[in-house]
């Protein structure tokens, strides 16, 4: 009956061979010779009812291991099925493998379908047992390798492919290339590189993107000009997206514009991919002004990665107002949606410019959007971080009680928000909880640590937490020393910070800016330009735009002489286009009485004037007793559409006290509140009654003062306080004005006041002959029920 079986297989009739089967079951044992035909008909029926049957009956007489051919011909009965699961298991049982098709097509389930490690034990199986894949089961394979990145087994795969000749074979030797790329071996992929005999586009791709990924960028321009020599190879938008990136990150903007200029000549420049590239390109190279061109004129179709691309680089290089603006115009776009990384970096800009409705705004589209900040732990960290910045502590918290799986960054910037808002012990709280909870802790969580107990002045826990670092390994970290060092300097201890920073193991030339910036801070500045002096010796860092901050701000304390010096140093480092060097320089100059050399820097154009440069120049014109021309700058201000902030109108006041131009204060106050929403602050307070104080106008502040308690137009600082009711006293004791400093007084003695304004009450008195009431003041010390606190002396005997 096995030949009339094998006869009706081979004419189709599969039905037909399977009764046969069956009613030779019944008369003897058929020979394992009949399965062949008869799996080939199992495989072309539509169910698998008959294929089980009969692989069950394989399994229970033997004859499944007795024959290779079966084997083959019951998995690709599977395979047929598609059934790829039962396929592998009768591929792992099998004894001998020989069918190189059915090897391709459990290769290719099992890349789809298992691990990478999955298909590499297949294919070594494989090879154990001298079944030769096809060059796309091997293509498979090498890719599966990659994914695994283990050299040992790279290695094996490489030479498996030397042995039996796929080395002439491009697709397989560029996923070689590309093999070794991933796993870090430029050498190896060169050495690859340099063995493939028909080199295409593909290849030099894979191996200039390598050098790029891995920051090798001469290698990369190298490349791309042996390229660019070969013949029939035209670089294509892999080839120039890993040259822009390469330019980028090198900072070689002349590169860059060559590569811009060739794209132009070649008709790719109107690419998107390409464009974007361009763009990141400029930015990275810090020429933001070509950047935007680039955007502005010519990304034709932007999309959004070209939106958050801009937003990130203005976010990255601090303007953030530019960052905002940006955002702006992406929620008017029709087709374009704000996606999470929009929000991400978008949130720093509006923490800095403190517009926490927007913050809100932003928070409420994340929430309608159902965006599940919850488990996005990126745009909750960036959430909880802006909330911190705007002073709303108790939505940072909130936040953070909503995130599923916090992590460490999360936790951190929990510290941090507890640092701006001077709640330092909270933030040691969330630090034990850390350690409590077994979260992993990073440098990041030692720098703001070491923020904290610089923040609170404690060296005593400061150690500590020193102490903590090194026994958590951090001490070649080096952000967490130069933290320490600045913790140490910010403690006072200068001591410690220079023992410390003589024992680094590496620096940088943010570790020198730390030393210099807190010698400063602590009044020894001669300490920091011989500190200066000696960096500048030793020739390895070369000062940057912090260096001169620092040494500028310490510069007023020792001679103005040194504000001139360090012009030309600035000059000589070419940092004149930094805002933040030249706002210094600027409030320098105004602050040592060179109000018209302020005034030349700046209206240059030198550098890119910010909100601060314009509340600089208003303050330094104040200062210098120039009120009239505070009040013109503030207008043209306005014109060049810049918004004023609550330190302009600080600043504006000032000058008005200062010059006397109460009217004019008086009007700037109102459009403070009215117009521009600003809540006053105790400075605007402060600058108010000392305006009036010194126009003999105290009266009127006393009236502006109590009107403010009854209709409370300050959400931001109460009137009836301590300190607004003191400065009344100070400018009453200035102005010899006894009549309202009596009223400001008893206001006084109700609080719990600080003794200093029972002071100036009492030298009031005394001034104004009263002695009686002077005595009853005083008398007060002596009873104690308010103590003066003792004098302190930096002084040393």
């Amino acid at each position: 009956m096995n030949p009339l079986i094998k006869s009706f297989c081979q004419s189709r009739t599969y039905m037909r061979s399977l009764f046969l089967l069956k009613r030779l079951l019944h008369i003897s044992k058929p020979e394992i010779s009949t399965f062949p035909s008869i799996l080939k008909s199992c495989s072309s029926l539509p169910s698998l009812d008959a294929a089980f049957v009969n692989h069950g009956y394989l399994i229970k007489s033997g004859g499944f291991g007795c024959c290779g051919n079966v084997g083959n011909d019951l998995l690709w009965m599977y395979v047929k099925h598609e059934e790829f699961r039962d396929a592998y298991k009768v591929f792992e049982e099998m004894p001998i493998r020989c069918s190189g098709v059915v090897f391709d097509s459990i290769i290719h389930w099992l890349r789809l379908n298992r691990t990478y490690e999955d298909v590499v034990i297949a294919f070594e199986k494989m090879v154990k047992f001298c079944v030769f894949p096809s060059v796309q089961s091997l293509c498979h394979v090498i890719r599966a390798y990659s994914d695994l990145n283990s050299i040992e087994r790279g290695h094996f795969v490489h030479d498996y492919v030397k042995q039996n000749g796929f080395d002439d074979h491009a697709l397989i030797m560029n996923l070689l290339i590309s093999m070794y790329v991933k796993m870090g071996r430029l050498d190896l992929a060169q050495q690859v590189f340099d063995k493939v005999i028909h080199k295409d586009i593909v290849s030099w791709n894979s191996l200039i993107t390598g050098y790029a990924q891995n920051r090798n960028w001469p290698k990369v321009f190298y490349l791309f000009l042996c390229l660019r020599q070969a013949e029939n190879l035209v670089p294509n938008v892999v080839t120039f997206l890993a040259l822009l990136s390469s330019a980028g990150h090198s900072r070689e903007v002349g590169i860059g514009m060559s590569i811009h200029g060739y794209l132009i000549c070649m008709g790719l420049y109107l690419d998107v991919q390409l464009g974007t590239a361009i763009f990141d390109m400029y930015a990275k190279c810090e020429r933001l002004d070509y950047a935007q061109i680039v955007f502005e004129k010519d990304l034709i179709n932007k999309t959004l990665v070209s939106w958050n691309a801009l937003i990130a680089t203005y976010k990255q290089k601090g303007y953030s107002q530019e960052a905002a603006d940006v955002y702006e115009r992406i929620v008017m776009e029709p087709n374009v949606k704000p996606d999470s990384f929009s929000f991400a970096n978008v949130l720093p800009a509006y923490a800095n410019l403190g517009n926490i409705q927007r913050i809100k705004s932003i928070h409420c589209v994340i929430i309608k959007r159902a965006l599940g900040m919850e488990g996005d732990v990126v745009l909750a960290t960036a959430m909880l971080d802006a909330y911190g910045k705007c002073s709303d502590v108790k939505a940072s918290e909130l936040l953070f009680a909503c995130i599923h799986h916090p992590n460490t960054a999360t936790w951190n910037a929990l510290i941090s928000v507890y640092n701006l808002n001077n709640q330092i012990e909270n933030g040691m709280i969330i630090f034990r909880e850390m350690v409590r909870h077994k979260v992993l802790l990073d440098p990041i969580t030692m720098v703001t640590l070491f923020q904290s107990c610089g923040q609170m002045g404690s060296l005593k826990q400061g150690n500590m937490i020193h102490g903590f670092s090194l026994l958590k390994g951090f001490y070649s970290h080096l952000i967490v020393g130069n933290a320490l060092i600045d913790m140490y300097m910010r403690c006072g201890c200068t001591k410690g910070a220079e023992v410390f920073f003589h024992s680094m193991p590496a620096e940088n030339i943010v570790t020198w800016n730390t030393m210099i910036y807190g010698y400063m801070k602590v009044g020894c500045f001669s300490a920091g330009l011989r500190l200066f002096h000696q960096m500048q010796s030793e020739k390895e860092y070369i000062p940057d735009s912090v260096t001169i901050v620092s040494l500028l701000q310490g510069s007023l304390a020792i001679s103005a002489s040194y504000v001139e010096l360090f012009h030309a140093f600035i000059l000589k480092l070419g940092l004149a286009s930094e805002t933040l060097v030249m706002n210094t320089l600027i409030d320098s100059f105004a602050k040592i009485g060179i109000i018209e050399k302020a005034r030349a820097l700046f209206t240059q154009n030198d550098f890119k004037k910010d909100q601060s440069s314009w509340n600089i120049m208003i303050a330094g014109y104040g200062l210098n007793g120039q009120g009239t021309k505070s009040s013109k700058l503030f207008a043209q201000m306005q014109e060049n559409g810049y918004v004023p902030d609550s330190i302009t109108f600080t600043s504006l006041l000032s000058s008005c006290s200062h010059c006397g131009l109460i009217e004019d204060g008086c009007k700037f106050f109102d459009l403070m509140i009215t117009k521009y929403k600003i809540q006053p602050t105790m400075e605007h307070w402060t600058c108010i009654i000392d305006m009036l104080g010194r126009a003999n106008g105290l009266e009127e502040a006393y009236d502006v003062i109590r009107s403010g308690i009854y209709q409370n137009s300050s959400k931001c600082v109460p009137l009836d306080s301590i300190a607004v009711w003191g400065a009344l006293l100070s400018a009453c004791r200035t102005n010899m004005n006894m009549k309202v400093g009596e009223l400001a007084g008893q206001k006084l003695s109700k609080m719990k006041s600080d003794c200093l304004y029972h002071s100036l009450l009492s030298n009031l008195y005394s001034s104004n002959k009263k002695w009686d009431e002077a005595t009853d003041i005083r008398r007060v010390f002596g009873d104690g029920k308010v103590m003066k606190k003792p004098g302190l002396s930096s002084l040393k005997s």
